[in-house]
């Protein structure tokens, strides 16, 4: 079971300090929330969480010493994947290396993904992108699911997936959010507000 201890975390870049002080611990399989205007660290945050950035300053332990990749699942806007591969191709790559809560076809028609599974996803529209990004994080079988707004480019119907497989598949999991948008953290039941970090 995770728990991740933030012990004084703080992000400078340049002269700017994005937060300081950041002391919090994310317990096992609780929802959590980080909220904050633009431009506020939440993004960052979520990437030192899962060994993606260091911290300027401060330090992070992990009540488990696996592997980052093995410990977490993550889906951002920023991420890329491989424009040239089929959708069909990429499940099947990402699942070479990560274990699968249901089969791929399981997933693939929990996602009505069936009839795009032969495109490649250089031809996918942005929301269909992002659609195949997120279902590779939610169907990973890992103790924490790091989301940065998970439902960019969503429409009502796919926000609305997007919470029936949180409630569906990932209640067994820490999750930690990044977003504004209520749809994205409706599930989650601790807030953390980044303007109190910002300077203190």
């Amino acid at each position: 079971m995770l728990s991740i201890s933030c012990n004084l975390i703080a992000k400078r870049y340049n002269k700017e300090i994005l937060f300081k002080g950041f002391d919090y611990t994310f317990d096992t399989n609780s929802k959590y929330v980080l909220t904050g205007s633009n431009s506020s660290g939440k993004s960052t945050l979520l990437k030192i969480i899962g060994g993606a950035l260091s911290p300027t300053s401060g330090d992070i332990h992990y009540s488990l010493l696996d592997p980052k990749d093995q410990l977490f699942s993550f889906c951002s806007p920023e991420m890329h994947l491989l424009d040239d591969y089929t959708v069909a191709e990429l499940f099947e790559l990402h699942f070479q290396f990560k274990n699968p809560k249901i089969t791929i076809k399981e997933q693939i028609e929990n996602a009505n993904l069936k009839s795009f599974l032969n495109k490649k996803y250089s031809e996918l529209s942005s929301g269909l992108k992002n659609k195949v990004k997120l279902c590779l994080a939610l169907f990973t079988d890992t103790p924490a699911l790091l989301l940065d707004e998970p439902c960019t480019n969503f429409d009502q119907a796919n926000s609305d997936w997007y919470n029936a497989v949180i409630k569906d598949f990932c209640q067994d999991q820490l999750i930690i959010v990044a977003s504004n948008q209520e749809i994205e953290y409706q599930f989650c039941t601790e807030k953390i507000n980044l303007h109190q970090y910002k300077q203190q």
